[in-house]
């Protein structure tokens, strides 16, 4: 590959004509600008430098990766190539547990005491010819526990040591067994276990629910679907829905993650990632409605030109969010075109659950009108979930008739029409990085914490 100086890569670090150097090698991240999840303000920070460190200490995905391959140009004179560290994997030895020592229980003295008892009643029984059991038993005392129903029932044959063993051994183990009984009373604990019966508690079964289903999807390989059907919803947006290989099979998507998409373009491998509209509810199927820019290296040379028929690779889940009810009580939605998405898929997930009370605000920012995507499915959750789901539509261009925001997503109108900053409050934004960046200051200036450079589930402000 060519090789570049330092002082090469460090004359490239406009937002139109940017390289960054990562691990030796020299990126041209130029055209990923406006496509970069974490906004444009993050590669211009270490445009025409060595970006290593920021790149690992931010913990990029394997998806990022690969996505970073795409952009390779060459490497740096003199560089090494550098590799992350492996995880340590420590294995701890379980602590021994204390020896148990076994108590002998006075059941068990009981049988041993019996043992010598019955040698020394068969002697005795040997000896007198004239002895039968009930007559033996006189001879040790009145037992009145012993029933009389079956005592004098039993007659043994007398004289001889055998038949003198067998009627002590049969002595025994009647003495024993009342003794015992007898016995067990005094070293029984009365417990709340032994005074009243137990109680089962009955609880009703949990559903299981099947946005958390695993399905077709691998996280870690990639695997073919067939596009079955093709729509443009608006200039350059299209509804693309490939079929899985059963009418009955689950995508395997949880609720707030997406799917990589992958291409091979002039011979290198290129992949992005989508949020589907559709969900685990719909079987056999994945949606996806993805805006193909005519400069787009995946979309606008690759997806924009698929026909009825064409297989895609795909790959997931992925994503930071895993949306679950009672995720928090309120919901804030700033979302920008096709950004609408993975807002698209949560909106559904909570209408769609009878069981789940969280209260979305939405505010949605399109150019004109007819850019407005899913707007039908979007008005009737709304109109059919009224506590669930509220809208506010932005036009750049709007018609004289237009009944809601004109114009950019202000301060002023997150103030109006998204939940304030609270422990129970999250806001989530998907747009262009222009948006998201404008947003996330105005959101900081309300009081909400300011996120990081890779989002997580735990911000305030999540970022998709």
């Amino acid at each position: 590959m060519q090789e570049y100086t330092v002082e090469d890569v460090a004359g490239h670090k406009t937002r139109d004509d940017l390289w960054v150097v990562v691990h030796g090698k020299v990126y041209d991240v130029s055209k990923y600008v406006r496509d970069h999840p974490g906004g444009a303000d993050v590669l211009i920070d270490v445009a025409g430098t060595d970006a290593t460190t920021a790149y690992e200490e931010v913990g990029h995905s394997e998806e990022a990766d690969e996505i970073l391959k795409g952009y390779l140009i060459g490497t740096v004179k003199g560089s090494h190539d550098t590799s992350r560290p492996k995880a340590v994997r420590l294995i701890l030895k379980a602590p021994e547990g204390p020896k148990v020592v076994k108590k002998s229980s006075p059941i068990s003295a009981i049988t041993m005491a019996a043992i010598p008892l019955a040698g020394g009643l068969s002697l005795l029984l040997a000896s007198d010819n004239r002895l039968s059991l009930p007559h033996a038993l006189a001879k040790f005392g009145s037992l009145s526990q012993l029933s009389p129903v079956w005592l004098p029932a039993v007659h043994l044959p007398r004289g001889g040591f055998s038949n003198g063993f067998i009627t002590a051994t049969l002595l025994c183990a009647a003495v024993g067994g009342v003794i015992g009984t007898q016995l067990s009373r005094f070293t029984q604990i009365e417990s709340g276990f032994t005074k009243y019966p137990p109680h089962m508690k009955s609880k009703g079964v949990a559903r299981s629910n099947p946005q958390l289903a695993r399905g077709w999807l691998e996280p870690k390989e990639y695997k073919n679907l067939p596009l079955v059907r093709k729509d443009m919803l608006s200039p350059n947006v299209f509804l693309f829905v490939f079929q899985l290989p059963s009418r009955g099979d689950v995508i395997g998507i949880p609720t707030g993650q997406h799917v990589a998409i992958k291409a091979t373009i002039d011979g290198k491998d290129v992949s992005r990632s989508y949020t589907p509209v559709s969900n685990n509810i719909d079987l056999g199927r994945l949606e996806l409605v993805i805006k193909c820019y005519p400069d787009g290296l995946l979309t606008g040379r690759y997806l924009a030109n698929l026909k009825v028929g064409d297989k895609v690779l795909f790959r997931g889940p992925k994503g930071a969010m895993r949306y679950r009810k009672g995720f928090c009580k309120k919901i804030g939605m700033v979302a920008g075109g096709t950004g609408i998405t993975p807002m698209y898929q949560l909106i559904r997930a909570i209408c769609e659950d009878d069981t789940d009370t969280t209260a979305v605000s939405l505010i949605y920012a399109n150019r004109t009108e007819e850019d407005i995507l899913l707007r039908k499915e979007l008005d009737t959750f709304a109109k059919n979930y009224p506590q669930n789901l509220k809208i506010w539509y932005m036009l750049d261009q709007p018609p004289q008739t237009w009944a809601y925001g004109k114009g950019f997503v202000t301060q002023a109108a997150m103030t109006s029409h998204l939940p304030g900053p609270s422990s129970d409050t999250k806001v989530m934004l998907c747009g262009p990085p222009g948006m998201v960046n404008a947003s996330k200051k105005a959101l900081v200036a309300l009081g909400f914490e300011m996120p990081g450079a890779v989002s997580k589930m735990t911000d305030q402000i999540f970022c998709f």
